[in-house]
């Protein structure tokens, strides 16, 4: 069983790394069967992040001392091979983004959590909207708009006032942000299948970026949200940590 680890470039993370890389050996991402993450949630995102355009490879998050770290098993250097085997895979949906920019520039990013569109200036945003290919889009005014997994359903979006989705539901949350007026969707429940077409109304005056938890896309003049079709991201968790997640988030579908 070959596993790479990675950490959080804090001290205690640093410190395990050691511990575990002395005890366990490191290989390459590339060959690895398993990733370790040590830190924090934090960690476990950018860990998810960073394996979603290479070889499918399984997350197993650890917290150290100090990290909340609610997605995260328990930090323990002994009996890692068979809690990694023993482990309960959670797959997770991965949302894409399609951008084009200003300057025609066209890129693809990706997120665990949630694909935020904000406005760059103080002044609210202007979108058109269309929903599966649908003829008459919306023109909605505001601060910007979240697509929202379940596993980032209770982070950002709760603070904007979106419903929390259950682990493992074929769920996402469509939430505005500081919408104006509010429209009957501004914070609603939609099926993992949605295509989300948005153009930015007069984005060289009204200019609006893409975010996710590990990047920015300035300047963007339209984008295409979805679920992706080829990206995988799974966590491997403890029993008693699933439990405790899924008590939080609510029953798996």
């Amino acid at each position: 069983m070959k596993i790479t680890f990675l950490a959080s470039p804090r001290p205690a993370a640093q410190e395990a790394l050691e511990q575990f890389v002395c005890r366990y050996g490191q290989s390459s991402v590339s060959g690895a069967d398993y990733v370790v993450a040590i830190g924090g949630d934090g960690t476990a995102l950018k860990a998810l992040h960073a394996l979603l355009e290479g070889p499918a490879k399984p997350v197993f998050p650890m917290r150290t001392q100090g990290s909340i770290g609610s997605l995260c098993n328990p930090l323990q250097l002994s009996d890692l091979m068979d809690r990694m085997i023993n482990a309960i895979p959670v797959d997770l949906p991965v949302l894409q983004a399609d951008v084009e920019r200003l300057g025609g520039q066209r890129t693809t990013i990706f997120a665990i959590n949630e694909i935020v569109l904000t406005r760059q200036r103080l002044q609210q945003a202007r979108f058109k909207l269309t929903v599966d290919g649908g003829s008459a889009p919306a023109t909605i005014a505001g601060d910007g708009l979240a697509l929202v997994t379940p596993l980032g359903s209770t982070g950002y979006n709760q603070s904007l006032g979106g419903p929390r989705l259950p682990l493992g539901s074929h769920l996402l949350a469509l939430t505005g942000i500081a919408l104006t007026p509010r429209f009957p969707w501004h914070r609603s429940v939609v099926h993992d299948h949605i295509i989300l077409e948005i153009e930015v109304v007069e984005p060289e005056h009204h200019p609006v970026q893409v975010e996710t938890v590990v990047e920015i896309v300035p300047g963007i003049r339209r984008a295409r949200l979805s679920c992706s079709g080829h990206c995988k991201a799974t966590l491997l968790l403890d029993r008693e940590v699933l439990n405790s997640l899924t008590a939080f988030h609510g029953q798996i579908c």
